[in-house]
């Protein structure tokens, strides 16, 4: 384009020259040329607009108009997206990088969780940005964004219904909900309310569990406690509903949330055989059941201002309340035994909040400086078996200072933090300061490609359930309890990655990425009750490596409409300490797209996917996952099937295997997740009012984390 400018204007003169014979000798010129003008026909000039493309900060995307319309909510838009930097696990519809890390979700700059995002016009939406530790205040300090620009309105809105029902898995298993936004001038105002209904067998465990014990006469031997499953009955409602006000102007954006979720398992009873070998060759029953109601309500504020002297503000409150009343209960027919009991209920009161103080010296320079702060009280009463009254207090804050440099080129940021953290229970407290480093690099010579790579040192804390000092019996083997003197293990991450955009029709992402967390916290088993049982705590010897590498691509072919992606990785596990684990597991996700007119079909597989859990000690391997939809979306309205591991009859989601000297365990996960499943899938939306004004959506919002021990 700049070169047919620059020749347009070179040609000027000889244009003018031209026009002035013409008009001073208009018989005798068009007497000399009439018989020598040659006609000549120009190749046709079509300007294709950039649709993607990369620099030292973001990548940026554009959703084809059939991407939009084919796609029901946010995350099914990322998922024809196909973005390189990021994996959409089919089973959950979890949203990570390629090497895993959680990503935030963000509508025009404000935080939104998944189920906010269920409530989105997606055809509305004018770019979708990937970007990693941005420095921008807004983002909250969030270290890997996916940030939906969404187009506005000046008022009125629109109002969204979806429809989810799954076949094949049960006697019920819907979601349902009702999104409504409406603007009037500088308001916009959000209203969700959803509801979740699931009635389900399948669902539990199958357990083999080798003990090392003595007998009554103190004789050490071993014995093999197998926990088969044979019939269940999952019971599960959710009701969430919440309101958003935002008030929006070129200087300041207010956001506020309220949010109600009534969280209920009515029924959630497991049972099936139990026998001992080789202690006796019969076998027995048993029976368990664990129901739960949880309340939540949530407040949420969001608040940023642009000062004067380039100076911006963003502002991040919250608070969370819930309770919950859960129960545990155990009984086998195994003679001698007795029924267990573990009744809990908890209060947990939670608040949090952040302030980013940013300034802007140069177009290149800037610097901000951010607080925060939180703390979480649980309050926790078992009765029952094992009777017990605890208090839960984790208090934490810090700041942090940090720099960036941005030009054409190059993206440069830094920052350094001091973080206090006191864990108490009861009487028992331990505080420590630990810093925190992020370090983040951005190159770009051109659009079409970027280098990136971050560092981050860190810190991570037990939870409250993990420092629990209360012994609750799980089995007739069995007891846990937790360790109220664990300290943090100390985390440390190098990234590097490579984006290549040359063509609209292809783009393509490389990565390389080490994770290591040293004084892990682990799970031990210990003698209990005289050597005839074991006791399951938590220690610090452990140290977790990781290291993957991958790439992921996305082509587009037959003028867009076919569109084929994957993202091939491999992953290298060491454990040592307690556990000493080596693993080296290949993982692939890949998916064919195809836009005929108004309908659509996909193809998605993701094979099975094997992970060390280091906290757990654990190997966790799921299975793989594969399906076919075919859609059709036309005014308002997208109505999509789809097929899921259709040739699977079995119930198996998961295995997860544990090895230590006292104890090994083999889990085998049922569900209905990995099922052959058919899903019927509606949206209705219909809109009122002029296109100037729709921002990001409100949705169900969630509690703290209990501290109630499982």
């Amino acid at each position: 384009m700049k070169d047919f400018v620059k020749n347009d204007i070179a040609y000027l003169p000889g244009a003018f020259l031209s026009l002035w014979l013409v008009c001073t000798f208009p018989v005798k010129m068009t007497a000399q040329t009439s018989d020598s003008i040659r006609t000549k026909e120009i190749d046709e000039v079509v300007v294709k607009a950039k649709m993607q493309h990369t620099n030292a900060m973001s990548s940026t995307y554009i959703p084809t108009m059939k991407q939009r319309q084919s796609a029901q909510n946010a995350i099914d838009l990322l998922q024809q997206l196909a973005l390189p930097q990021i994996n959409i696990n089919l089973m959950d519809n979890a949203v990570t990088t390629t090497s895993g890390q959680s990503v935030a979700i963000y509508i025009n700059y404000i935080p939104a969780s998944a189920e906010e995002m269920e409530g989105i016009l997606t055809s509305d939406v004018r770019r979708v940005e990937y970007l990693d530790f941005p420095a921008d205040p807004r983002f909250q300090g969030s270290e890997h964004v996916v940030n939906f620009i969404v187009q506005k309105y000046e008022y009125g809105g629109y109002t969204k219904a979806t429809l989810n029902e799954n076949f094949l898995t049960g006697r019920l298993s819907n979601r349902a909900s009702v999104y409504s936004k409406f603007v009037y001038k500088r308001m916009t105002y959000d209203l969700y309310a959803g509801t979740s209904n699931h009635d389900i067998n399948h669902y539990g465990n199958s357990v083999e569990g080798i003990y090392c014990i003595e007998d009554e006469n103190g004789q050490a031997f071993q014995t093999t406690r197998n926990e088969a499953l044979d019939y269940s009955r999952f019971k599960y409602n959710q009701y969430p509903v919440s309101f958003r006000a935002v008030y929006d102007t070129d200087k300041m954006q207010i956001a506020n949330t309220i949010g109600f979720n009534f969280d209920q398992s009515a029924m959630a009873r497991t049972g099936g055989t139990l026998s001992f070998v080789p202690q006796n060759n019969a076998d027995y029953s048993y029976l368990k059941n664990e129901p739960y109601v949880s309340r939540y309500f949530v407040w949420s504020g969001n608040y940023y201002f642009i000062l004067p002297h380039n100076f911006h503000v963003s502002v991040s409150p919250g608070i969370n309340y819930g309770h919950t009343n859960y129960s545990y209960n155990y009984q086998a027919s195994l003679p001698g035994s007795e029924a267990i009991a573990n009744n809990s209920k908890e209060d947990v009161w939670q608040f949090r909040g952040s302030a980013t103080l940013f300034k802007k010296f140069t177009d290149s320079h800037t610097a901000f400086f951010r607080a925060w702060f939180g703390s979480t009280s649980n309050q926790v009463s078992y009765f029952g078996t094992s009777p017990y009254d605890n208090d839960f207090s984790d208090t934490y804050s810090g700041a942090a200072l940090g720099y960036k440099f941005l030009n054409k080129v190059w993206n440069i940021s830094a920052d350094a933090a001091f973080q206090w953290e006191r864990n108490k229970i009861n009487d028992l407290s331990v505080a420590e300061i630990y810093p925190l480093i992020n370090l983040s690099v951005g190159f770009s010579p051109s659009r079409k490609h970027s280098f990136r790579t971050y560092f981050h040192f860190g810190a991570n804390y037990p939870g409250a359930s993990e420092k629990t000092p209360n012994v609750l019996q799980q089995n007739e083997l069995m007891y846990y309890t937790g360790n109220p003197n664990l300290g943090l293990s100390r985390q440390v991450t190098f990234n590097l990655s490579y984006n290549w955009m040359p063509v609209n029709a292809f783009s393509a992402s490389a990565f390389v990425q080490y994770f290591g967390e040293f004084n892990l916290y682990v799970p031990v088993y210990k003698p209990y009750n005289g050597g005839t049982a074991l006791l399951r705590t938590f220690e610090t010897d452990c140290n977790y490596n990781r290291t993957q590498i991958g790439m992921s691509f996305n082509y587009k072919l037959l003028n867009g409409n076919l569109q084929l992606a994957a993202s091939p990785s491999v992953s290298l596990y060491r454990m040592s300490g307690l556990f000493d684990i080596r693993r080296s597991p290949f993982y692939c996700s890949a998916s064919a797209t195809y836009y005929l007119g108004n309908f659509y079909f996909q193809a998605s597989y993701q094979t099975k996917n094997l992970t060390v859990q280091g906290n757990r000690g654990v190997i966790y391997e799921d299975r793989d996952f594969y399906q076919m939809l075919a859609g059709w979306s036309r005014s308002g309205w997208n109505i999509r099937v789809s097929a899921m591991n259709m040739f699977r009859n079995d119930w198996l989601c998961s295995t997860s295997k544990l090895m230590t000297p006292l104890y090994s365990e083999t889990q085998f996960v049922n569900g209905n997740n990995f099922h052959r499943r058919l899903n019927l899938s509606v949206t209705y939306t219909f809109g009122y009012g002029k296109k100037v004004n729709r921002g990001n959506e409100v949705g169900e919002q969630y509690g703290a984390a209990s501290a109630i021990m499982k």
